[in-house]
């Protein structure tokens, strides 16, 4: 699936899930925002070191040693990893949408994104909730839904998964990939068409200035982003929530 160039950038959307992190009630704010859309913008994340203050602020921090500045996974274009699966977003190409690590058995819950320099043009972030995208398949088409909710539509590495895992009686959790690492179920081809359109249609496009940065809910949010040209340096942190945030996102009834 190539990501729609036609798709502008939304001005507004980073100020509708913005949370200023100097007010004194900054982390319950941003513990209460992530419960209700699992999506925080963040502004100040002027430096690596700002970027792992936060990031152990609200999380327990999975440790990149030698990736990045201060055990930080840094995304950049490297020149090593044109052909090499799974390191795309070590490149200037697109990145397709995905959910971070989804073929560990437990993925990160947290992931941040921040931007130190956004480059000189492309390298917008793609955005797709998951649980809009499992509501539309719900509602449109229930064939689709239930085939991505069995327990073996997709393998990631070595492991197999559904791409809605129930995890409650209304609760699921996103697992995605669309790169050469995942290998769908023959019951689920038919169905991937579905699936992508239904990512397109509910896709949005975010450009990151220099401090500005996300705070996704792995388990609920799809990010990816446009191929960019220039020295564009980006920031990651990955790690398991200080505060809960409840087993995955609340959902309709699984069609059968």
């Amino acid at each position: 699936m190539t990501l729609s160039a036609e798709v502008r950038p939304s001005v507004g959307l980073f100020t509708q899930y913005e949370a200023d992190i100097q007010q004194p009630q900054a982390i319950p704010l941003i513990t209460a925002r992530m419960r209700h859309t699992g999506l925080v913008a963040i502004s100040g994340l002027t430096s690596p070191e700002t970027v792992a203050e936060f990031a152990d602020i609200v999380m327990h921090r999975n440790i990149y040693p030698g990736q990045g500045p201060l055990a930080l996974h840094e995304i950049r274009h490297t020149s090593e990893h044109a052909h090499r699966l799974g390191h795309t977003e070590l490149t200037r190409a697109a990145v397709e949408l995905h959910t971070c690590r989804a073929e560990l058995v437990v993925p990160p819950r947290l992931v941040l994104l921040a931007c130190l320099h956004p480059g000189d043009a492309g390298g917008e972030i793609v955005l797709v909730d998951g649980k809009v995208v499992f509501g539309d398949l719900c509602s449109r088409r229930p064939d689709a839904a239930y085939a991505f909710v069995q327990q073996r539509a997709a393998t990631f590495g070595r492991l197999a998964f559904p791409v809605f895992d129930q995890v409650g009686s209304r609760q699921h959790v996103l697992r995605l990939r669309q790169d050469g690492a995942v290998r769908w179920n023959a019951g689920v081809q038919p169905f991937l068409p579905v699936l992508r359109t239904a990512l397109l249609r509910h896709q949005q496009i975010l450009r990151l200035g220099p401090g500005q940065g996300l705070l996704v809910d792995n388990a609920r949010w799809a990010t990816g982003r446009r191929s960019f040209t220039g020295p564009r340096r980006f920031l990651r942190a990955e790690g398991t929530p200080r505060e809960p945030l409840g087993a995955g996102f609340v959902s309709g009834a699984v069609p059968s």
